[in-house]
């Protein structure tokens, strides 16, 4: 656990500077990723996302929409709710973060011994897939909202 507390805690580090040096916040990167993994979202499904009050996360909408990353639209169903959905730009920039992670780990992960690197895939692989069949069950469990 010291082992992947203290890989973490250093990937955070980088991650922090890779988001300064592209003018996103953690949130905002959040947000974006999310959105690209969902195609596209109302304001409701964000709050839930992220556990804060619908109205806690329109300057977060605002700032990815002013920055050209997002793109909130009426829903055509409700004309109540906005849709957000991701745009080419917004695309753009978290597949450049993405691939900066990946060379950083990349870098961090070349003087590893090819079998052990192997190895901790797996070993990462089978405790990412335990946690998922954990977090269903939970989500199963878990009431509906009305």
């Amino acid at each position: 656990m010291t082992a992947l507390e203290g890989l973490m805690y250093s990937f955070q580090q980088e991650q922090r500077e890779t988001f300064r040096s592209r003018g996103i916040t953690p949130v905002q990167y959040f947000v974006l990723r999310w959105l690209s993994k969902d195609g596209e979202a109302n304001m409701s499904q964000l709050a839930g996302l992220l556990g804060v009050r619908p109205q806690t996360v329109t300057p977060i909408v605002d700032s990815l929409e002013s920055s050209g990353w997002v793109r909130r639209t009426r829903s055509t169903e409700d004309r109540r709710e906005s849709r957000l959905e991701l745009t080419p730009k917004g695309s753009r920039v978290i597949e450049a973060i993405r691939a900066s992670f990946f060379e950083t780990l990349g870098r961090a992960l070349d003087e590893a011994p090819a079998p052990s690197l192997r190895t901790s895939t797996e070993v990462l692989q089978s405790a990412t897939s335990a946690l998922l069949r954990g977090s269903s069950r939970a989500a199963r469990a878990r009431p509906k909202p009305r």
